[in-house]
């Protein structure tokens, strides 16, 4: 997991010259008046831009990605998310879908991750992640990026 704001992107780019683009699509594109909805950056990028109101108590459940990096940036507002490193201890919650590219655990977070507009945080496959424990409606911008695309 890496956690920064884009106000440093130069810097995380120093480890991760293929996010040149994402942070150049959102740089660009993403702000307080996009539309929600499903932006093509590459044909192997995408960005869904939403704007959530918090998920019930019961909802919080940890979830992990195979195929997809998960850059989470917040446009406007603020996200509260719970985090933990998967282990094979974990508990399925709901099984690995292939399709949606995710599975849903009943652990609960190790420490939240408090990120504020400008902020993101970028959830690699060992990454559980259980977005939305915020208390207000969030604003966000998601990248998902396929796990080959940064490991080349």
């Amino acid at each position: 997991m890496l956690v920064s704001s884009v106000n440093n992107y130069e810097n995380v780019l120093k480890f991760f010259p293929q996010l040149d683009i994402v942070f150049d699509y959102i740089n660009k594109n993403v702000n307080v008046k996009t539309a929600d909805g499903k932006y093509n950056i590459t044909k192997d990028i995408y960005a869904i831009v939403q704007t959530c109101k918090p998920k019930p108590k019961k909802e919080q459940v940890l979830e992990k990605h195979k195929k997809y990096i998960d850059l989470q940036y917040v446009v406007s507002g603020k996200e509260k998310i719970g985090w933990k490193f998967f282990d094979k201890k974990f508990k399925v919650l709901k099984r690995y879908s292939a399709k949606n590219d995710i599975s849903f655990y009943s652990n609960k977070p190790d420490t939240y991750i408090n990120l504020k507009k400008g902020e993101f945080a970028i959830f690699f496959p060992e990454d559980t992640h259980a977005p939305l424990c915020c208390l207000k409606t969030v604003k966000k911008c998601i990248v998902k990026i396929p796990v080959e695309y940064l490991s080349n």
